[in-house]
């Protein structure tokens, strides 16, 4: 079966598309400091898991330490260190970032892993729950970002088709 493409009118022969397309590696930014977040995080964590165009399994935590049930872990040095490297490097090797932003949350972490992904120049994707796209965002989460989308569009969304989309809502 032959697809087709249509660009600038005209159209062309798609040969991708044909083929099975490895999923994208992303590093994947999320917050888990209260209730409410490990709640969203477990429930996109549950979303994006059944996305075939990307892979949960190129993001990890250093050592796979549930840092909730061990909070100690947050005053080793060695924890620290390790853990910011290997996000630096996770940021640098990946070819996308995916961010699950709670609005009503803000982490400072999160926005800082945003802007570095921006210095790269790789694309990131902002999830926000459906319940919080009214709420404003600082502008330079709202305008840094490749796309802000809903949760509800995780599960579906092609990660593989990241285009510039500006964003529509409020910032502050």
């Amino acid at each position: 079966m032959e697809t087709t493409v249509t660009f600038a009118g005209k159209q062309y022969v798609d040969v991708t598309a044909n083929e099975t397309i490895a999923p994208v590696r992303a590093y994947i930014q999320c917050s888990w400091f209260s209730p409410e977040e490990i709640k969203f995080m477990e429930e996109w964590l549950t979303a994006l898991g059944k996305n075939p165009t990307v892979s949960l399994k190129y993001s990890h935590q250093f050592n796979d330490i549930n840092v909730n049930e061990h909070p100690e872990v947050m005053d080793d040095l060695t924890w620290q260190q390790n853990t910011y490297q290997m996000d630096m490097h996770a940021m640098y090797g990946n070819d996308m970032g995916i961010g699950f932003f709670m609005p009503s949350k803000p982490d400072v972490g999160q926005a800082y892993e945003q802007g570095v992904l921006y210095a790269l120049h790789k694309p990131n994707v902002v999830v926000v729950p459906d319940d919080e796209m009214t709420i404003p965002l600082n502008l330079m989460v709202g305008c840094g970002n490749t796309q802000i989308i809903k949760m509800s569009e995780v599960a579906e969304f092609d990660f593989h088709d990241v285009v510039f989309k500006p964003y529509q809502g409020k910032v502050f």
